[in-house]
């Protein structure tokens, strides 16, 4: 038996990806203000998952809630459905 493939849903990760970027302009908060929080010298992650290029994990949601200081569940406050 092969590897099942990663489940993506693509418009799901934009809409998080989408609400992180709007939280952070309101906080004035840029691409590499949030990777210094991450403690990262390399922003190009950041960048990815700002502009929705990549399925990031749980525990990365709960970073970015740290750094933006808000609670997660601001994150996926958008039109699901």
């Amino acid at each position: 038996m092969g590897r099942k493939p990663n489940y993506k849903n693509e418009d799901f990760i934009k809409k998080v990806s989408a609400r992180i970027l709007e939280i952070a302009k309101e906080k004035d908060l840029g691409q590499d203000q949030i990777a210094e929080f991450f403690l990262i010298d390399d922003n190009r992650q950041i960048g990815r998952v700002l502009r929705g290029e990549t399925n990031f994990g749980i525990s990365e949601l709960e970073r970015f809630a740290k750094v933006l200081e808000v609670h997660p569940k601001e994150l996926l406050d958008f039109d699901w459905e």
